[in-house]
């Protein structure tokens, strides 16, 4: 008699384990308020859950045989759970998934103020430093370039001239 009751105590709590499993997928879908294909992939991550842990109730409360109280006690435990337990699990989950929410929310907003930021301001320095670097750099070679382009200029004009003016010199060969 006292394996039998054993067996039901099983069945019973796999059927409150089921119901706590259902409870935190509600949550869960509450909170983050998934499409089709996300809610598809919870319910198939949930009934697989699901199954493991009916399953392993099954075989350690009553070795894997399945009999009409095994139903019994597990749709006693559900029902026991949804109307006593339900409603508080619910709250606490909604509660911590905020937490959560707001834990995750404050590292990334450290992260951000902590170790981005710096480092941005560090960027935006150096790149601050190289540009009057750069532009210090080129108004002291602006003076420099001009006269070496006003050179080049010129030594240019100077051989084109000299050019036209052999060319213009030039005779064509005669026929003879």
């Amino acid at each position: 008699m006292e394996l039998q009751f054993y067996a039901l105590f099983m069945t019973i709590l796999s059927g409150v384990g089921l119901g706590l499993l259902f409870d935190l997928l509600r949550a869960v879908r509450r909170f983050v308020q998934p499409g089709p294909v996300l809610a598809a992939l919870g319910d198939l991550c949930f009934w697989g859950a699901a199954t493991a842990m009916l399953g392993a109730g099954l075989f350690l409360g009553n070795w894997g045989e399945y009999r009409f109280y095994v139903l019994v006690g597990l749709l006693g435990g559900l029902g026991l759970y949804l109307w006593l337990a339900s409603p508080t699990v619910l709250w606490l989950a909604d509660g911590l998934l905020r937490l959560l929410a707001w834990t995750v929310d404050l590292i990334w907003t450290l992260l951000l103020k902590l170790i981005w930021d710096p480092v941005v301001a560090v960027v935006l320095f150096v790149y601050a430093v190289v540009l009057r670097i750069a532009v210090w750099l080129g108004r002291r070679l602006v003076g420099p370039y001009r006269f070496v382009r006003l050179h080049y200029l010129l030594t240019k004009r100077r051989w084109r001239r000299a050019l036209r003016r052999w060319l213009r010199g030039r005779k064509p060969p005669r026929d003879s």
